[in-house]
C-alpha cells in the first residue's frame, strides 16, 4: 500500500487495491483513475466531493481511508499477460488482441510464444 501506509513511491499495487476494497469496488477505481495520478483528499477535505461524484460516495471513503496523498492506481487489475492468454483462449487473432488490449501485436506474440 502506500499514501498513508505504505511505500513512498506513491503506487497502489493491484494487490493492496484488492485486500483493501473489494473485487468490485478496486474494479470500479480501476475504470475510473486507473493509471492516472491523482491527489487522494482527506475525507473531510473539499476536494472529496469530486472523488465521490467519479467513484460513489462508499468506494471514495474507503479510498480516502486507506490511501492518501499523491498515488497512482494501476491500470487494470489483471496483469496483461494474463489477459492475452485468457482472449487467445477466447480464440481472438494476436491481431485483435492488441486492439482490444492496446498493446502491440509483437508483444502478443511474444507473450504468447512463452504461454
Amino acid at each position: 500500500m502506500t499514501g498513508r501506509r505504505g511505500d513512498s513511491r506513491g503506487w497502489v499495487s493491484r494487490e493492496a487495491l484488492i485486500r483493501t476494497l473489494g473485487q468490485a469496488d478496486a474494479a470500479r477505481v480501476v475504470e475510473v483513475l486507473g493509471g492516472k495520478r491523482i491527489d487522494v483528499p482527506a475525507a473531510a477535505d473539499p476536494a472529496f466531493s469530486r472523488l465521490a461524484t467519479r467513484l460513489g460516495e462508499e468506494i471514495a471513503r474507503k479510498v480516502c481511508a486507506a490511501f492518501g496523498g499523491q498515488v497512482t492506481f494501476p491500470r487494470r487489475l489483471v496483469p496483461l499477460d494474463e489477459e492475452i492468454g485468457r482472449l487467445r483462449r477466447e480464440m481472438l487473432t494476436p491481431t485483435e488482441i492488441a486492439r482490444h488490449l492496446h498493446c502491440t501485436e509483437r508483444y502478443v506474440y511474444l507473450v504468447l510464444s512463452r504461454l
